[in-house]
């Protein structure tokens, strides 16, 4: 005899829903993908991204209407296919929206640095982007003003080393550091996408026997606006770096 739950028929747009939430969030993974592997350009990868949100959107319509019409002790079956897509699709919307207001509000500048009036320059890494000048350092001044040289109670050479080590935790590409120059230079590689953006870092004593640490990261190509992204990763270098110093 069957039991009562397998009586219960089915809600459907349940089911669909949740199956288009998966095939929404393995499109929106396959654009940055296929972008690193060549497949298509960062413009098609932003439209395949585009299209993936379109579609999690309708799918969580569909599992919305399924916590409605097939609640715990409903005559439908299917709440939990609903509520597992709307907790799987949500932050991937979240996400997706929150990137797109970065690339529309945030200032279209791909060059971030702690010092605009100097910024560290180049030697090794394969960045061949000049510095915009007093029009590039406006828009950081109004967009990040909290990027700032890192002042730190600890002289150079201590300095360096931790700016080293920093560097091999988070897996970046090191390449010739100069001791005699305080003169470090990285490269990070984007999880999704893949771009190679650069640092490069300056160490210089100051009078009360500490360090003064520069830091200058720039996306290698493309341009408009990073949404954020070189800033992000000075702030980031910043935060692990002072950790580092407090251990």
């Amino acid at each position: 005899m069957l039991s009562e739950k397998t009586k219960k028929p089915l809600y459907k747009p349940s089911v669909i829903g949740f199956s288009f939430i998966i095939l929404a969030i393995l499109t929106a993974m396959a654009g940055p993908i296929g972008s690193r592997i060549g497949l298509w350009d960062f413009d098609g990868a932003v439209l395949i991204i585009k299209w993936a949100a379109y579609g999690g959107i309708a799918a969580a319509i569909l599992c919305l209407s399924g916590l409605f019409m097939a609640y715990p002790g409903s005559k439908r079956r299917g709440f939990t296919y609903s509520l597992l897509g709307l907790i799987i699709i949500v932050p991937m919307l979240l996400f997706i929206q929150s990137w797109k207001e970065a690339k529309l509000t945030l200032p279209p500048i791909q060059d971030i640095t702690t010092n605009t009036e100097e910024p560290p320059s180049y030697w090794y890494a394969p960045n061949s982007r000049i510095y915009g000048g007093v029009g590039v350092a406006a828009y950081q001044e109004e967009a990040y003003p909290d990027i700032q040289p890192l002042i730190v109670p600890i002289d150079s050479n201590k300095a360096y080393d931790y700016v080293i080590e920093v560097i091999k935790d988070k897996g970046w590409e090191l390449y010739e550091p100069s001791r005699e120059d305080m003169h470090i230079e990285a490269t990070e590689t984007t999880f999704w996408f893949g771009f190679s953006d650069d640092v490069v870092i300056h160490i210089t004593p100051t009078d009360d026997g500490g360090s003064r640490i520069d830091m200058r990261s720039s996306s290698r190509f493309g341009g408009g606006g990073d949404g954020g992204t070189n800033a992000n990763r000075v702030r980031g270098f910043f935060e692990d770096f002072k950790e580092k110093l407090s251990q």
